[in-house]
């Protein structure tokens, strides 16, 4: 008799790591680590993943795998390392780090059904009692319709159901069934069509169409088409294709597959992401600091080690060419590799740059994909048919196998970070992390590296690799500043552009010249302000101003999505001098064109991109020459090469400096000397105009002499004294409500418990975050800085944090509470 098998699995949203589970006799042949199952949870099925399948029989009782979803694993021996050391990094369960490790659309739920067991009105009444809800739900279920639980919840007008749902299961009333719900994500096939091999013949079906020509000629266009495509090498066409191609219908083709004259079959139809930006090959020669960066990576890969390195660039310097030389010798060693970039903006160039090199090797992944397509080139990855990755923060899960080097680009960039659900992870650390279980290199690429990374570079843990010249001998770009409060009292200035400005925009159209203009904040202004009273408006649910927004004339939230019409009138005093106070990228466009009516001016911020693939046709247009100036928000300031930008504008440089993070002033530095790469990347050299109301703040000298080496020594010296990072861990609690009093509550409790513990970290009470209020959810924040020397390696941390948890559940008046946990926060707000 086999013995017993069970299987610990890790279940999305499961606080534990893994629950054990019996595996039944039917089902143990084809499950395995790393594959992903339906398990039963109370009163739900869900999909969870297999950790480990043994014969150790636990001492409490369990439920059975009630299905195995793959014949094969979808999650890698090193992807169940990588998602191991974020689940106890990051405080997330296990289950929801296996999940983020998969594209969207391939998880499994379950939903159930309730309907009515008879219609018998006593027996009903009986039921009923005295209760409203359920005479609601049974009015609801008396059509003999079979409802979700959801539809039911909202035909009733209430959250939640279970209570009596249970009771009227009990007493016969009703039936419940749970439904699993198909993965929205699934391989596509579609009808081909061929010629059988006995009609390939050129005298044999010619013979038969001319017998058919007369009687049959749709049938006749079918067959000339499948025999130019057999003829040419294409050995099937598509079903909808040979249709629309020989004017002919279906039904005639299914009469040829009943002569024996074609054969109709499914074949697998690959879903690819194409992008509109073409990349225009070019000849490049490597300079000497490219070929002596490259040859320590090289050496790197052939050692097949764990490698940390970072490759600190200048802009134009041609870190992306060193990329793709790194790549392509993993690829020549037999080996995969995988590119991570920070921003979507930034793939179609270098996507294209890759795709150029490596043709059919390469994919991308990013979120502006259908699900199918990231399904497609997920699995194909998995199969081994990529060998190069190029994506976003959630690629550093790819299941590419034999990785041969792991690349950062933008290494710095706060995109990295996942911050509005769990895992909340760091997509470049996680890098380093995965880099390391697969002893492999992994190199780390910026021109304005992380005080972070740079300081792991400076004590040795990262080795540093410097492209300190650009390519072609091309120069750094002029700085120029202009003192925006001396040019308005000057009266030189046209809305929130400085005559300057306006008149270098002027030259460089003159001259054929493009330009970049740079706002960090969309839409028209930022609030608007009753000139009377000094009443603003703000959203209904955050608290937070309305932004306005030319389009719809509307007023909206950038966090909630509220929106509401702009008011002509103040609804504090009845004032109708209501000024919009402030520019975005809107109002600069407006501006722009008033000042240079013949401009040809493309705005591109997330408004004006939502749309798939306009990312790929507004940088393709741009880089054609259809316009002169490109304005937009922080996806103009990385990773864009196009040799014809002369000018780069930037309208408030000194506006993030005022954001209340100790981050500020570094990523200041960093956003001005990006946007400042921009210009001057081809032969001719390139300017940048900087607006700023004070000049004279001690980054700008920083910027203005593209020393940012001295500001990042200066930087790390200020972190020292502070204890904020790299000299310390920080963690942010967020605790949230829909009671202001409970979400207080919950923080002040937490801070109690730790306050006990409070020998390895600083802390200082809760408050009410910055967003005190978000989505009609009132927020208050526990900020901690953990000493990295009294704890390497976060043990000591997460061992706190789950005293606290328990301690608060024990106390807690309300579990309406919702607490987050943010280790490494890039946003305090």
């Amino acid at each position: 008799m086999p013995k017993p098998l069970f299987a610990d699995i890790a279940v999305p949203t499961v606080p534990r790591d893994t629950l054990t589970y019996g595996v039944p006799e039917g089902l143990r042949d084809g499950i395995g680590a790393g594959m992903r199952v339906v398990v039963p949870l109370g009163r739900r099925l869900l999909m969870g993943f297999v950790i480990r399948v043994h014969e150790s029989p636990p001492d409490f009782a369990i439920r059975a795998v009630q299905q195995v979803l793959d014949t094969e694993p979808v999650i890698t021996p090193d992807v169940l390392d990588l998602c191991t050391w974020i689940s106890g990094y990051y405080c997330c369960s296990l289950g929801d780090a296996l999940k983020a490790a998969l594209p969207q659309g391939m998880d499994v739920d379950s939903e159930r059904h309730i309907s009515l067991r008879t219609n018998d009105d006593i027996i009903l009444t009986r039921a009923v009692g005295k209760s409203r809800i359920k005479r609601d739900i049974l009015r609801a279920l008396g059509t003999g319709e079979v409802l979700s639980e959801s539809a039911l919840c909202a035909s009733v007008g209430v959250k939640n159901l279970g209570a009596q749902l249970r009771e009227l299961f009990i007493e016969g009333i009703v039936s419940i069934d749970t439904v699993l719900d198909h993965p929205k994500a699934r391989a596509r096939t579609v009808l081909h069509v061929r010629l059988l091999p006995e009609w390939t013949n050129e005298n044999r079906i010619a013979e038969l169409m001319s017998i058919m020509e007369s009687r049959a000629p749709k049938q006749v266009n079918i067959l000339g088409i499948l025999w130019l495509g057999w003829k040419s090498g294409e050995r099937s066409i598509m079903m909808a294709d040979l249709i629309k191609r020989s004017h002919a219908s279906s039904a005639q083709v299914r009469a040829l597959e009943e002569k024996e004259i074609v054969e109709i079959f499914e074949e697998e139809l690959i879903r690819t992401y194409t992008s509109g930006f073409e990349e225009r090959p070019k000849a490049i020669t490597l300079t000497e600091e490219q070929r002596a960066a490259l040859e320590i990576i090289l050496t790197a890969i052939d050692e097949g080690a764990f490698r940390p390195l970072l490759l600190y660039g200048v802009t134009s310097s041609g870190k992306t060419q060193v990329y793709i030389e790194a790549v392509r010798h993993a690829l020549e060693r037999g080996k995969s590799g995988l590119v991570l970039l920070p921003e979507i903006a930034l793939t179609p160039q270098l996507a294209a740059r890759f795709r150029e090199a490596f043709g059919a090797k390469a994919t991308v992944m990013h979120s502006r994909m259908s699900v199918g397509e990231r399904y497609d080139a997920w699995r194909l990855t998995l199969r081994g048919e990529y060998r190069v990755v190029v994506g976003v923060r959630s690629a550093v899960f790819a299941p590419l196998r034999d990785i041969g080097i792991i690349i950062v680009d933008e290494e710095q960039d706060q995109s990295f970070k996942q911050s509005d659900v769990d895992p909340r992870y760091n997509g470049r650390d996680a890098a380093v992390m995965r880099a390391r279980f697969g002893e492999i290199p992994v190199l780390l690429g910026s021109a304005t590296p992380s005080v972070e990374s740079w300081y792991n570079a400076t004590r040795g843990k990262y080795r540093l690799l410097r492209l300190a010249h650009r390519v072609d001998n091309a120069r750094m770009p002029e700085m120029i500043a202009v003192d925006m409060s001396e040019a308005r009292r000057m009266r030189l200035v046209n809305g929130s552009l400085s005559r300057q400005l306006i008149e270098a925009l002027r030259a460089g159209m003159e001259k054929g010249e493009a330009s970049i203009v740079f706002q960090n904040r969309r839409g028209f202004s930022p609030h608007v302000e009753c000139s009377d009273c000094g009443h603003v408006e703000e959203c209904e649910n955050c608290s937070i101003s309305l932004t306005f927004h030319r389009e719809g004339d509307a007023l909206r939230c950038h966090y909630c999505g509220f929106v509401k019409k702009a008011p002509v009138i103040c609804p504090l005093c009845g004032g109708t001098d209501l000024d919009r106070v402030g520019s975005g990228t809107q109002r600069i466009e407006d501006e722009l064109r008033q000042a240079l009516p013949e401009a040809r001016i493309l705005r591109m911020d997330s408004d004006t991109t939502r749309r798939k693939g306009t990312h790929d046709l507004m940088l393709t247009a741009f880089s054609e020459g259809e316009y002169d100036i490109l304005l937009g928000t922080q996806m103009v300031t990385k990773g864009l090469d196009f040799g014809r930008v002369t000018l780069v504008g930037i309208v408030s440089a000194e506006q993030s400096l005022l954001f209340p993070d100790f981050r500020s002033s570094e990523r200041t530095v960093q956003m001005l000397l990006q946007v400042a790469g921009r210009a001057g990347r081809g032969t001719i050299p390139g300017t940048v105009i900087i607006q700023a109301a004070q000049p004279e703040h001690p980054i700008f000298s920083y910027v203005f002499r593209h020393d940012y080496e001295g500001f990042l020594e200066n930087e790390i010296q200020s972190r020292r004294s502070l204890s904020y990072p790299p000299f310390t861990r920080l963690v942010a609690l967020l605790f949230t409500s829909e009671k202001e009093d409970a979400a207080r509550e919950a923080s002040e409790r937490y801070f109690r418990a730790l306050k006990t513990m409070a020998a390895f970290f600083i802390m200082h009470p809760p408050q009410a975050a910055l967003l005190s209020k978000i989505n009609k959810r009132y927020r208050f924040q526990l900020l901690l800085r953990v000493e990295k020397s009294a704890d390497p390696d976060g043990s000591r941390l997460r061992n706190a944090l789950r005293t606290a948890a328990e301690e608060y559940l024990r106390g807690a008046s309300s579990r309406n509470v919702i607490i987050t946990i943010d280790i490494d926060p890039q946003n305090l707000l």
